[in-house]
């Protein structure tokens, strides 16, 4: 049976809430989708056609609204879940979208009473390094990976609401903790944009910086391609999951120190064991089509 929502409740419209609310509308997957963002920029989600109605008042958000999709910035989370406490309607089910997940459940469970049991923490992998609602595209979860963290207190029926409306709309779903969820993505997605955002920014500070734009091939470009993402977004992530985030930066200078090291005596077998460890390791990344059911 396919998956339908009368109102839906966009908290959010950029890059992730926009396509949201686009890939509701396309999949025919929801009568009615309201976006709100205090920025004004929901009035131009909703000229772009990715919204029915825009509104930057979130009681006219949320009032009645049958599934209601948190898709602010992470930090902004814990006030908006404060705010909307009180106007969850009765067996409205709400999720998120957010790159972290153990400070949202938290705040989740402080600020939403009776309906912390129908919230089901979730991050869609996928996006780009633009940013606003001019970004987002109804196709952007098409074989996108979605990690839902829910536990023991999520109610099942809203848990399998959530992943077949993600399913509809293209994502493929999987399941962990919020703990595993947050040391994995400080490992694959976290700090690899501390380090895309250093290299970058040594280059910038570097006697060849202009240059470097010109002289730049296709390996410079694709190390540094998310080097581009939004400075707030990304500053908000590294500190919100900042504990796994030193985590994987104190594994990454462990292997940085030990190439600087060989390099300064000239060590060759050793630069060539580290290289082919790290060739060896990326060659077996899967395909983006090859999901895991959990983590």
């Amino acid at each position: 049976m396919t998956i339908f929502w009368p109102r839906v409740a966009v908290l959010g419209v950029g890059l992730i809430g926009g396509s949201m609310a686009g890939a509701l509308k396309k999949h025919r997957l929801a009568g009615h989708v309201v976006g709100f963002a205090p920025d004004g920029s929901a009035q131009e989600a909703l000229q772009l056609g990715l919204l029915d109605q825009a509104t930057n008042n979130l009681t006219d958000a949320a009032r009645a609204a049958d599934l209601i999709v948190l898709a602010a910035p992470v930090m902004q989370l814990p006030a908006l879940l404060q705010d909307l406490g009180p106007l969850v309607a009765n067996d409205c089910v709400i999720t998120d979208c957010a790159s972290t997940k153990c400070s949202v459940i938290a705040a989740a469970q402080e600020h939403l009473g009776s309906a912390f049991s129908r919230f089901v923490p979730g991050h869609p992998i996928a996006g780009s390094e633009r940013s606003g609602p001019a970004a987002a595209k109804a196709e952007l979860f098409n074989g996108a990976r979605v990690v839902l963290c829910a536990d023991e207190r999520c109610d099942e029926r809203a848990l399998d609401q959530v992943a077949q409306t993600w399913t509809a709309v293209g994502a493929r779903v999987s399941h962990s903790s919020a703990a595993q969820h947050d040391r994995l993505f400080a490992v694959v997605s976290h700090w690899p944009h501390a380090v895309a955002f250093a290299l970058s920014a040594a280059i910038a500070n570097s006697d060849v910086a202009d240059e470097a734009r010109l002289a730049a091939g296709a390996g410079l470009r694709d190390t540094t391609r998310i080097a581009a993402s939004s400075p707030s977004l990304w500053a908000e992530i590294l500190l919100d999951n900042r504990q796994q985030s030193l985590r994987a930066a104190h594994e990454f200078r462990h292997e940085f120190d030990s190439i600087v090291a060989m390099l300064e005596r000239g060590d060759k077998a050793g630069l060539e064991r580290v290289i082919a460890l790290a060739s060896g390791w990326r060659r077996g990344v899967q395909e983006p089509t090859i999901f895991p059911k959990s983590l």
